[in-house]
This record gives C-alpha cells, sequence and structure tokens, in this order.
C-alpha cells in the first residue's frame, strides 16, 4: 500500500495535518514529518508494535530513538530536574535544532509515563534520554496534541542521507511509512546539534545546525538593563553590573565572557551610537566603573527574548518592554523594586551621582539574593 500524503504548508492545512497525523500516532502509524532540520519518522512508543515497525524500518533494535515534544515545558514531564545548564539551553533554545541528552536519575517524571514499566527501558538507555523541540509548525502542533510519548528519527534508511524534502522521503519509504505530511523543503536541511548534559560538563556528541559558538552563546546568562534613550540609566547600570559581577566571581571584567556572563544595555527610543553623556561618565567612575567607550542601542525582541533577565529603570518602562515582548512578563522588572530610578538629564552632577548610588545600591540587593 502506498504511504498517503497530505501536503501542508501554511494556514489552515497546517492544523488539518497536524490533527491527522496526531490521530495517525494514536493509532500506532508511522508518520513522516518536516521538523526545521530534516524530516523525520515519528512513532507512538507507547504502542510496543508500532515502536518495532519503526526499529525493523531503521535497523535499529535496542537503541532508543530522540523523544519529540511540542512544547519546550514537555522536557520537565521525562526529566523533573535537568541540569542547570540544560535548563538554560532549553529556555532559551528550544523550540529549535537540539537535541539534548539528559539524565534520568533513574525514572521518567510524569506518573503516567512511570507506571507503564516497560516504555522506560524504550525510551532511555542507561538512565540518558534524547529529548527533541523542533521549531517547525505542523511538528509543534502535532506532537502537542498527542498524550504519548513519540520518538522520531530522521525519514532515512541506514546509511542513507537524512532528507529535507517530502519527495526524497517517498523515493525510499514510499509504502513503508503509513502517512507522510509535506511541508515543504526543509529550513536548514542539515541535522539537529545533540549537546550531552550527563557529565561533569557539557558537550557536542553531533555538530548540525548550531556550532559550539552558538551553544556556548545560549548557556550564557545575558542581563539587560533598559531606559529611555540608553545614554544616562542603563550605561551606568550596566557597567556597574559588570564591575559587580565581575567582583562577586573574582574576575575581571574582561573575563565575564569566559565565565557564562554578558551584560549590555539598550534604550526604547534609543538612538544608534549615540556616547553616555558625559555627566553619566562622570558619575559611574566616582563608584569605579568607566562607561566612556559606551555607545548607544535600541531595545529589540531579539535581544528581549535572548535575555535572562530584563532590568527597567521604571516601571513605565516594564511596561514598555512588555508590548513589545508580552510573553516574557517573568524576566522584565524594575531594577529597584521599591521606586523608579528617575531620569537625570537636565540635571546637575550631584543628581547623576544621586541616581547612580540609588541604581549601584538596587544592584547589590539583587546579588545579595542572588541572580537568575
Amino acid at each position: 500500500m502506498k504511504t498517503q500524503v497530505i501536503t501542508a504548508v501554511s494556514g489552515e492545512a497546517v492544523d488539518v495535518a497536524a490533527r491527522e497525523g496526531a490521530k495517525a500516532l494514536r493509532e500506532g502509524k508511522l508518520v513522516g514529518f518536516a521538523t526545521e532540520t530534516v524530516y523525520g519518522i515519528a512513532v507512538n512508543a507507547a504502542d510496543a508494535k508500532a515502536l518495532d515497525r519503526l526499529r525493523e524500518l531503521k535497523e535499529r533494535p535496542a537503541k532508543p530513538f530522540s523523544v519529540h515534544v511540542g512544547r519546550p515545558q514537555d522536557v520537565y514531564r521525562y526529566v523533573a530536574n535537568p541540569p542547570e545548564l540544560a535548563r538554560r539551553l532549553i529556555a532559551k533554545g528550544m523550540p529549535g535544532p537540539l537535541t539534548l541528552l539528559l539524565p534520568t536519575g533513574g525514572q521518567l517524571s510524569d506518573p503516567a509515563f512511570a507506571r507503564d514499566g516497560d516504555l522506560y527501558g524504550r525510551l532511555v538507555v542507561d538512565d540518558v534520554i534524547g529529548i527533541r523541540c523542533p521549531a517547525a509548525p505542523v511538528a509543534m502542533a502535532m506532537l502537542s496534541a498527542v498524550d504519548a510519548p513519540i520518538v522520531a528519527p530522521s525519514a532515512n534508511l541506514a546509511g542513507k542521507p537524512s532528507p529535507r524534502t517530502a519527495q526524497e522521503v517517498l523515493e525510499s519509504l514510499d509504502g513503508r511509512i503509513d502517512l507522510l505530511i509535506d511541508s515543504g523543503p526543509t529550513r536548514f536541511g542539515r541535522d539537529s546539534t545533540i549537546v550531552d548534559f550527563t557529565g561533569p560538563s557539557w558537550r557536542i556528541v553531533r555538530q548540525g545546525v548550531l556550532d559550539e559558538r552558538m551553544i556556548q552563546k545560549m548557556l550564557s546568562r545575558l542581563y539587560v538593563f533598559v531606559c529611555t534613550g540608553n545614554t544616562c540609566r542603563s550605561p551606568i547600570a550596566s557597567g556597574l553590573a559588570r564591575m559587580m559581577l565581575a567582583r562577586q566571581l573574582g574576575v575581571s571584567q574582561k573575563d565575564l565572557g569566559a565565565k557564562g556572563v554578558e551584560v549590555v544595555s539598550a534604550g526604547l527610543y534609543a538612538v544608534e551610537g549615540s556616547p553616555a553623556s558625559p555627566e553619566a561618565v562622570d558619575a559611574a567612575g566616582v563608584l569605579g566603573s568607566d562607561i566612556s567607550a559606551h555607545r548607544s542601542h535600541k531595545l529589540t525582541s531579539d535581544l528581549i527574548h535572548s535575555a535572562d533577565m530584563v532590568f527597567c529603570m521604571t516601571q513605565f518602562h516594564v511596561e514598555q518592554v512588555l508590548e513589545v515582548a508580552p510573553d516574557v512578563a517573568s524576566k522584565v522588572v524594575r531594577l529597584d523594586d521599591d521606586a523608579d530610578i528617575p531620569d537625570p538629564i537636565g540635571g546637575d552632577a550631584d543628581e547623576y551621582r544621586q541616581v547612580a548610588r540609588q541604581i549601584q545600591a538596587a544592584l547589590q540587593r539583587r546579588l545579595d539574593k542572588g541572580l537568575p
């Protein structure tokens, strides 16, 4: 019997295809689908017969396939307490072209999964599970609609290249899988990057779309300080934060990056490339921070989403940031919990220095509590 093919590139067709794919998975069928990297074959791992079919097709009788989830938070249905750096990569890199190898601690965290005594062995080897959250509309919708563990290797025969089009899948698997959702060519056409978090430090097992430099950047902590024009308050705050964090970590400011810490500032209405005001440079300098090389940047949605925390000078700034990125409310806060930090522009040197001292005190309170 030939493989049924559904075309779903955009719009309502994506929703229809995701529903059909989810239905097929519940029925124990093999479903070809596109991720942002390559095409894969999805199967319900709770269905032993369906999983056996996939093992035979892929010529992998024992080694588990990676679990695919529709939402980043679904990772925690399998691993309750991933390592700290893995949690950071889940937050920053998923959905995306990543597969994470995580320690399970000997059990699956979702009680519904843990009750199936055979399921653990189908998904885990040596207490390590591979988990992927693809960034492709059909994949995310389909996987989210199935309340069962779905595994998905690439849609190719053993030894053959991973396919990036539905036609390539059909050339080798027509009649051997039940359903193929054709979403057009995949975005990257390369495999996901596999990152192992089971040892004392992380390591790349397979470099795919993301290289080591990109992974390292995502694993770094990024703190963003926001004001209006990025020439007074936020440059003072970022300068003082770099100084204080370096002191806390026992490194020089230029070595913060090696410790996985990055501090930047931006303005809601900044003009690109403006220097910090002379009064701001003086006020920061009095407290030991040199911000004379600062140049202003406008706040962007990408920067907000990349940040671990966004510290705003006033409640107005918080509200404006959340208008740009309403989905990140948990990490956008006022730097000083007790009061707005006023704009000293137009004031004298004493006003700037008073603002700098308020910023320094607010930062110290944050550091004493422990920054995320």
